[in-house]
């Protein structure tokens, strides 16, 4: 595991953290909490599951933590090295991938509901992304989601509460169920019905966020978080009708621990901090250094006496944006939301462990200590082992990836699923004491990133122009455009010889599987020197006149009419697909991702729906991304061991199951593929691994 952290972007420093033995250490510990809480709740026979095999574990593993099937190269990596060192090598190396930041910002996307389409959406997705790949703890960023003020543009993780508006009730309810796990919305009409929560407790927790609201800036027509001077949570409630309501007052409704005595956990969490404290003050003298000596070398050669002209425009900037307020005049920071970061967030407040926890369980084994995950009610199934977990995970700083270490290196994750044969009730207990594997259908970003790596599809696997097919569309014209302007509808030409080439495939309403990626890290670059550069430039009257320009603009437009046309593009049918995980999210309601059970995030308490569909099996059955994953293109090594003098039916079957279920064949499945392959072996390989694609197997986890 990676001992780097970037600490809040801006270096990245070595931190003494546990590596793969302590994880190892402490997944021995957490089988054995196991046992001891199955033992105590004495829920009849337990049977337990078989442990995976080694090629079951590399798919299992490969997929929960970067998020796809591993490739044949991997498996053939993972072959070769020693037996008894093979989980904890592979481990080692997912855990460096760049996939791990992909796979688990779906995880935190779910947990915020985070919604491109809503204001500061995006960059909200690329701090979580970046914040992940700096395997930045927890509470570090729990603390910035909940505190943050500004836009999105300079504080990325403002996202989360321009989402809902910034309404103070709307943020209460959210706080209590991302972050602790406790649904408590439920108590801002009336007291709770099922649960200890009352009223007046969820409206002084509301009005932590009483003063909060957006302002929108006229300077840069920006959304801002600010913190206003009115309290706006009133108490009684305005639907009784009193006659007078007064401000609440803030206060935190969650029991915390007694920490005066402070535990080993605690201990071990500030001593972990304040080695990286030590260790970020050395790298900043360091860089102080660096920066003096650089400074001092600048300036030979310049002159006594004589100031470069672009060293004067640059003293001239900065003493401009001196005087700029520009935190005051954009945004002030909120005390009170401060305050309820450091309730949320701190190692006496157990709620906030037990969530992440208990949401990180039930991500890898299929389960949690409790369910919903989004709604704790002061019981677990496996008190033990939740107590220990969340001592580690705190101990550790929050470390969102040694927590899934430790997960995967139990006896318990590497338990494989109970036969079909054995009785529902055994079956379920067995599950509920994590004694045996639930069965788990992959997210549906991985089915996509899967379907995409098993098909060779991340590049183009044709040559230039072997897939020219024509494509019928329509248009819509302009009743008054001249024949010489429709030339664009049909062809386009080459730049250089002004010879006409097939045009590029155009977004197709029948294709739900396309996606369109987003930059993460240019979506995280800060916007605020534009920001401050508009506000310089513009004054007040010039600001004015483009509005009036705009509304001159829109009143003298010439409305124009227009009729539809039937055009044919002539294309080159080569499709190369990207993954899924960089896309805007939630994806449209048709897309692969919604119809297998990515949620929409608009409400508390959605998840992903795992239900089997008839939807599902059409788009695996006749989906385009499928297709084109099944067919065999020449660039791909399966294509010489079906055609030429390197013609090789068996190896050929052997890699597509190894490709595609990550498995050899038995010997009865490599007769029925040799005898689908027969004397068309091009078409018959095609035919196989559309079968295999469209496979349970393929789609659930080992």
């Amino acid at each position: 595991m990676s001992c780097l952290r970037d600490m809040k972007g801006v270096v990245a420093m070595g931190v003494a953290c546990l590596g793969a033995v302590v994880a190892a250490d402490g997944a021995t510990v957490v089988d054995r909490q196991l046992v001891a809480d199955n033992q105590a709740r004495e829920d009849g026979r337990i049977i337990p599951g078989q442990p995976l095999g080694d090629l079951a574990y590399l798919r299992k593993a490969t997929i929960d933590v970067i998020g796809r099937i591993p490739t044949f190269p991997e498996i053939e990596q993972y072959q070769k090295w020693p037996k008894a060192k093979r989980r904890e090598l592979l481990l080692d190396r997912l855990f460096k991938d760049k996939g791990l930041a992909d796979r688990w910002t779906i995880f935190y996307a779910d947990l915020l509901r985070i919604r491109s389409r809503a204001e500061g959406g995006n960059r909200l997705l690329a701090y979580v992304h970046q914040s992940i790949e700096q395997n930045r703890p927890w509470d570090e960023m729990a603390r910035e989601l909940i505190a943050a003020s500004g836009s999105s543009g300079n504080t990325p993780s403002v996202g989360f509460l321009l989402a809902d508006d910034s309404d103070p009730m709307t943020m209460a309810g959210a706080t209590a169920q991302v972050f602790l796990g406790v649904r408590m919305a439920c108590a801002q009409c009336h007291n709770h019905p099922f649960d200890k929560w009352r009223q007046k407790q969820f409206y002084e927790l509301a009005s932590f966020f009483g003063k909060t609201k957006q302002v929108e800036s006229r300077l840069s027509s920006k959304t801002y978080v600010t913190e206003g001077e009115e309290m706006k949570v009133l108490w009684p409630p305005e639907r009784r009708k009193p006659k007078e309501r007064f401000p609440v007052d803030p206060k935190f409704p969650f029991p915390v621990e007694d920490l005066s005595v402070k535990p080993d956990y605690l201990k071990r969490l500030e001593a972990l901090r304040a080695g990286e404290a030590m260790a970020l003050n050395k790298h900043k003298e360091s860089e102080a250094l660096d920066a003096l000596i650089d400074s001092s070398g600048g300036k030979k050669g310049l002159g006594i006496g004589v100031e470069p002209v672009a060293l004067s425009v640059g003293k001239q900037s900065r003493e401009d944006i001196r005087k700029l307020d520009v935190k005051g005049d954009l945004y002030r920071k909120s005390e009170l939301r401060r305050q309820l970061a450091d309730h949320v967030a701190g190692p006496q407040n157990r709620y906030f462990a037990r969530n992440m926890v208990n949401r990180v369980w039930a991500e890898l084994m299929g389960r949690g200590f409790y369910h919903p995950i989004d709604d704790y009610q002061g019981e677990v199934t496996h008190p033990k082992t939740v107590d220990y977990l969340c001592d580690e995970f705190v101990a550790n700083g929050y470390d969102l990836a040694h927590l899934i270490r430790v997960v995967m290196e139990t006896d318990a994750y590497a338990k494989s699923t109970l036969n079909a044969d054995v009785e529902l009730e055994d079956s379920d207990i067995s599950r509920s004491a994590f004694a045996s594997g639930t069965k788990r259908r992959m997210l549906s970003e991985v089915l996509y990133d899967s379907v995409v790596v098993a098909g060779h599809l991340q590049d183009h696997k044709w040559p230039k122009g072997a897939n020219i097919r024509e494509v019928e569309r329509r248009v819509r014209v302009p009743l008054d455009t001249e024949p010489a302007d429709k030339i664009e509808l049909e062809s386009e030409p080459e730049s250089g010889d002004g010879k006409m080439v097939p045009k590029k495939p155009k977004a197709n309403p029948y294709n739900l599987e396309e996606v369109i990626s987003l930059d993460f890290d240019q979506l995280v670059k800060s916007d605020l020197d534009r920001d401050i550069g508009m506000m310089k430039a513009k004054s007040d009257q010039e600001i004015e006149a483009e509005r009036l320009a705009e509304m001159a603009r829109k009143k003298n437009s010439v409305r124009r009419r227009y009729t539809y046309e039937t055009v044919v593009d002539k294309v080159d049918d080569n499709p190369k697909f990207s993954s899924s995980m960089r896309m805007s999210t939630p994806a449209a309601p048709t897309h692969f991702l919604r119809v297998f059970g990515q949620p929409s995030r608009d409400g508390l308490g959605e998840f992903r729906e795992h239900t089997p569909s008839m939807r599902q099996a059409l788009m695996m059955l006749n989906g385009k991304a499928t297709h084109e994953a099944a067919r065999v293109g020449p660039y791909e090594p399966m294509h010489r061991l079906l055609t030429g003098k390197t013609k090789n039916l068996a190896k050929a079957i052997e890699l597509a199951y190894l490709e595609i279920l990550t498995r050899k064949p038995s010997a009865d499945e490599l007769a029925e593929a040799e005898a689908v392959l027969g004397q068309a072996p091009l078409e018959g390989m095609a035919d196989l691994r559309w079968a295999l694609l469209n496979s349970h197997e393929f789609r659930y986890l080992p």
